[in-house]
């Protein structure tokens, strides 16, 4: 049973709402985009209140960010009505540095809330990004720069969409615990101090929950994410030296 929030809280108390007006008025319900944590709230709630005619939808397969879909008796479950538009943003930015809070920043400018943006993919020429379709006309009404470069903006098809490679890096380290704080320190090369202080001001998360003890044990396959550092996933650990260290293989997201 997950521990939950005031705003997490509110969430559900909205999430009862739209279940109401699925059951009331028989038309499917849509929240805006949702981050991986509150994906897990309503998941446990539906399952709780056995609520099964429900979809989650990014725009892809894998999507981090993704629509809640609820869906009425006899109706057929399916994404097609998760009112997602994929827009592609290209410049000429050979000979600029842009990042994913570049592209983000500048579309977020327009004066729209993150809720309305589902995942936002940085390419070779420019970036995806999924929305609502009821703002993705409003966008493509701006113009948009990044870095003063120009930016066009066209609608794709989302069926034609592949994600581009993750850029990652392997790290292999020895650790003498599995501790959090020893393995996000190793994997995004800080201190100790630094790393316990970030976990414990509640920055950082596992499986996209916050996490806020030091000494939480970390398992393969664990997704830890620090705001402001970055992400790492825990590979396998191939057992120990001589001295007692364990031997773990970290995935650096880069």
């Amino acid at each position: 049973m997950l521990t939950l929030s005031t705003e997490e809280k509110q969430f559900i108390s909205r999430l009862e709402d739209r279940i109401e007006r699925v059951e009331t008025r028989y038309q499917e319900e849509l929240t805006d985009f949702l981050e991986p944590r509150l994906q897990l709230v309503a998941d446990e709630y539906l399952r709780s209140k056995k609520i099964s005619r429900y979809l989650f939808c990014g725009g892809y397969e894998n999507a981090e960010r993704k629509r809640l879909v609820l869906f009425p008796e006899y109706s057929e479950l399916s994404c097609d009505l998760a009112g997602i538009t994929l827009l592609e943003f290209q410049g000429r930015l050979d000979f600029v540095s842009v990042n994913h809070r570049d592209f983000l920043g500048a579309i977020m400018s327009l004066g729209l809330r993150r809720e309305k943006l589902g995942d936002l993919l940085v390419t070779e020429t420019g970036c995806a990004l999924f929305v609502q379709q009821e703002v993705a006309a409003y966008i493509m009404q701006n113009e948009l720069r990044v870095k003063h470069v120009p930016l066009t903006i066209v609608e794709k098809s989302l069926d034609t969409f592949e994600p581009p490679m993750q850029n990652t890096k392997e790290l292999n380290i020895m650790v003498s615990s599995m501790r959090l704080d020893t393995i996000l320190a190793h994997g995004l090369n800080l201190s100790r101090s630094k790393a316990m202080d970030l976990i414990q001001s509640g920055k950082v998360k596992v499986n996209h929950s916050e996490v806020l003890d030091n000494d939480y044990t970390c398992r393969q396959e664990d997704l830890i994410s620090c705001r402001g550092f970055g992400r790492i996933r825990v590979g396998e650990q191939s057992g120990e030296t001589k001295k007692g260290k364990l031997k773990v293989t970290l995935i650096k997201y880069i």
